[in-house]
């Protein structure tokens, strides 16, 4: 029987990049995994031929927080460029994470440059009161919702 989702995998095309990205949002690093530039370590992550480096990243300081993210750099092949999916498109549309006030992170990620693809909307669905949607460096859509 499943338990709950562990992780969702992110492939990005620069990993430093998406993690600075990803600390504004509150996420931290957990774990840093694969081939590193700053040593010659290597941990492993091999997947029929390839290499990669990568992190975990959680909102949560306990090893067991259930929000959180894996980035993954493919390094040899290097990832391959696409356009970002449309809403519509079959498979994972969007990734939602929850705040608590929308309207004030929204003004706190715009003076950090990030900018809302979809204004915030009011909504009152399964209890939740607003959201607003925007995409990570790599094009992912990140819905950020108020209940």
């Amino acid at each position: 029987m499943i338990r709950d989702i562990v992780h969702v995998n992110l492939n990005v095309s620069d990993i430093k990049r998406s993690i600075a990205f990803y600390e504004i949002l509150g996420f931290k690093v957990m774990h840093v995994f694969g081939e590193r530039e700053d040593s010659e370590v290597e941990e492993g992550v091999e997947f029929q031929g390839s290499r990669s480096r990568g992190v975990v990243l959680t909102l949560g300081d306990h090893p067991h927080c259930f929000t959180k993210i894996e980035l993954i750099e493919w390094v040899d092949p290097k990832v391959e460029f696409s356009p970002p999916r449309s809403m519509h498109a079959l498979g994972v549309s969007r990734i939602a994470l929850r705040t608590k006030n929308l309207l004030e992170f929204i003004e706190e990620l715009a003076s950090k440059g990030i900018e809302m693809e979809q204004a915030s909307q009011e909504i009152d669905i399964v209890g939740a009161k607003r959201f607003a949607l925007f995409r990570d460096p790599d094009g992912v859509l990140l819905e950020l919702i108020e209940f």
